[in-house]
């Protein structure tokens, strides 16, 4: 998997990945970004959201739950010191469908956490990090 991320003569970037799909990444106007898209703590939330929230719709589809409405609110708290990483992450998920029940959204949910969720398995990783650089200078 591959990203490019060209900067923006600020502190946004304009990332492509290789879905080829374009999204702008900034730092939020108090860290002296502008504002014009989310930040990249805010992305790890909505990646461990979009992951979590593929996994469980396609668990209660297998589980033959018909599922008519569903919605995520994530809430990730953060370490005072640098890096500021996130040391807890609050996941809430509103279902609505017929064939619901506790036992079968448990299920879901614990298996997208615990089996094939891959951005909570990168959270909990201890994830090696390689560079390269080139010093393009005049």
């Amino acid at each position: 998997m591959k990203a490019k991320l060209e900067w923006d003569g600020v502190l946004g970037f304009s990332a492509t990945g290789e879905s080829g799909q374009r999204i702008t990444t900034d730092a939020s106007v108090a860290a002296g970004g502008r504002g014009l898209g989310p930040t990249p703590m805010e992305l790890v939330l909505f990646g461990l959201g979009g992951c979590m929230g593929i996994d469980v719709v396609l668990i209660l589809q297998k589980s033959r739950v018909e599922l008519r409405a569903f919605s995520m609110e994530l809430e990730g708290e953060r370490a005072s010191a640098h890096p500021r990483g996130f040391t807890k992450i609050r996941v809430g998920l509103h279902l609505k469908g017929k064939g619901l029940d506790d036992t079968v959204i448990t299920r879901a949910i614990n298996l997208s956490l615990e089996k094939y969720c891959s951005v909570r398995s990168s959270l909990k990783a201890e994830v090696v990090t390689e560079y390269t650089f080139e010093n393009c200078s005049d």
